[in-house]
């Protein structure tokens, strides 16, 4: 049994997680299924890829397709490899890919209000990214200091959104909504292997290549910017989200790796799961708001 068409006006907060975020594509497809569609999507790294195609029109399965026809070996087209300042890839290929993902839509093509959240590699605040071309703004939300270079978008260097907003809630505050609901995939809650790896990577060559690459940017200092990324990163990862009254958070808890991109199916039926478990307390809110219209 499905809810009726209501008012209810509800935003969803998609999480990074790399491979993990398959989760959300069916999260969303639960949430459709159940009559909740969301009207705003804000996403962080992958859930920003993921809310992208979903505010561009897509469905739930139609992005599940899209997924699961991508030959996941053949992405190292995507990786530009050689010599990039501040970073082992440039991103511009990731761009490209990204453009032609969401078939060059800016947000204002959209169906679907979305909002991308990267982070200021200069000061480690969030960025909340609304207007312009979507590959870019896909692009700086995803792009990991050291991994892919910073993108320059209107005067300040971007990176992952993922490094102070993991779970991207704060954005959900500044807009009227009847519920918030969260949606985690795996990067919140204090991944410690992540964050020893990332501690590892500062320290090897690769660290000091990006150090000298950072150089070359204005008012940045390498390695002060990398540690304040990483200080940024541990302290998202490591503290609960505090939620608003009217707000959710399912932990979707996909059991495959960061990496594992051939495990999307298994990781969309565990978003889908998680969030089917929520549809009660969903349910209960539509009635709350119905009484309060009375």
């Amino acid at each position: 049994m499905t809810a009726p068409n209501v008012p209810l006006r509800i935003g969803v907060a998609l999480g990074g997680g790399s491979a993990r975020g398959f989760a959300h594509i069916g999260a969303l497809s639960a949430l459709e299924r159940n009559g909740f569609a969301p009207d705003l999507v804000v996403g962080t790294s992958f859930g920003a890829i993921v809310g992208a195609l979903y505010a561009a029109g897509l469905t739930p399965k139609e992005i599940a397709e899209t997924a699961n026809s991508v030959r996941w070996r053949d992405l190292s087209r995507v990786l530009d490899f050689g010599l990039h300042k501040a970073a082992l890839f440039s991103g511009d290929k990731l761009e490209t890919y990204l453009g032609e993902l969401v078939e060059g839509r800016s947000f204002s093509d959209l169906k679907r209000t979305l909002v991308v959240v990267a982070t200021d590699l200069t000061t480690g605040e969030r960025v909340d990214l609304s207007t312009g071309l979507l590959a870019r703004a896909l692009r700086a939300s995803a792009s990991m200091p050291g991994v892919f270079s910073p993108v320059a978008v209107d005067g300040r260097l971007l990176v992952d959104g993922g490094l102070g907003s993991p779970l991207p809630l704060a954005t959900l505050d500044g807009y009227d909504l009847d519920v918030a609901l969260g949606i985690g995939a795996g990067m919140e809650g204090g991944d410690s292997g992540a964050i020893r790896f990332a501690q590892r990577c500062l320290t090897t060559r690769w660290g000091q290549r990006v150090h000298r690459g950072l150089r070359d940017h204005p008012g940045v200092h390498p390695m002060r910017q990398l540690g304040r990324s990483l200080a940024h990163t541990m302290t998202a990862w490591q503290t609960p989200a505090v939620l608003a009254d009217d707000a959710l958070f399912v932990h979707t808890r996909p059991p495959i790796s960061w990496f594992n991109f051939r495990g999307a199916e298994v990781a969309m039926t565990a978003g889908d799961a998680a969030l089917e478990g929520y549809i009660p307390t969903l349910r209960q809110a539509l009635r709350t708001y119905d009484a309060a219209s009375l």
